[in-house]
């Protein structure tokens, strides 16, 4: 089951700001603006989750909290903001105005059923997991950049995957204590049988990245695909 709920973490976001909120209260501390959400809204910056059919699915929307792709925050440090400043003109010049901001200002997470995930946030990077047991698997992780990049924008791309990512980082020490104590409760199936995922399933019209449709999409193909001949 574990691996299951790995993928729904991969690309929920309505997890961030409760499960992730030591990560956010530091990016603050280093002086990261985050604006309050607008009324109605969860995020400081709301996008869109998507259901792409197969089990596929994705979250695409405004990035808030920085990205080594042309988009400094003060945590990546003063050394790296020229830096960053010239990878983001040479993405202006390469690809338009219209196009580099959507390189470099927006995050989307990718999730290839039934385990591939394409992490494109704190940095860009692969996740895929295998279960080895009903309460155990294994996940590995790779942080891609490109081969031109200069070792600076390396340092700032691996300490941002890290910071985040990372297994001692911010974000894969609080999605690991939610696994576990979700597996654990698991074991009272009998009493609750259902893990609801109801959240913007009255909604006409577009789904947020924070309404789960997105995470739906992985549960009824696989469900499909349980129930076939």
């Amino acid at each position: 089951m574990g691996w299951k709920l790995l993928v729904e973490n991969s690309f929920d976001d309505y997890h961030l700001l409760t499960t992730h909120a030591t990560w956010l209260d530091y990016l603050k501390s280093s002086g990261v603006e985050i604006k309050r959400p607008e009324k109605g809204h969860v995020l400081p910056s709301h996008g869109l989750g998507k259901d792409l059919g197969n089990g596929h699915g994705t979250t695409d929307n405004v990035n808030f909290r920085g990205r080594p792709v042309a988009a400094w925050i003060p945590i990546y440090g003063d050394a790296a903001r020229p830096e960053l400043e010239r990878i983001r003109a040479e993405l202006v010049q390469r690809l338009g105005e219209s196009r580099a901001k959507r390189v470099a200002d927006t995050n989307r997470n990718l999730v290839v059923f039934p385990n591939l995930v394409l992490l494109d946030g704190s940095s860009v990077s692969v996740r895929s997991f295998q279960p080895t047991a009903p309460d155990r698997m294994r996940v590995r992780a790779w942080a891609l950049g490109p081969v031109e990049e200069s070792p600076l924008a390396r340092q700032v791309r691996l300490d941002s995957f890290l910071t985040f990512y990372g297994p001692g980082g911010f974000a894969t020490p609080d999605d690991i204590e939610a696994l576990e104590s979700v597996q654990i409760g698991l074991g009272a199936y009998k009493e609750v049988q259902w893990s609801p995922l109801s959240r913007g399933i009255a909604k006409e019209g577009e789904q947020l990245n924070t309404d789960e449709a997105h995470l739906r999409a992985f549960w009824v193909q696989w469900d499909k695909l349980m129930r076939a001949a």
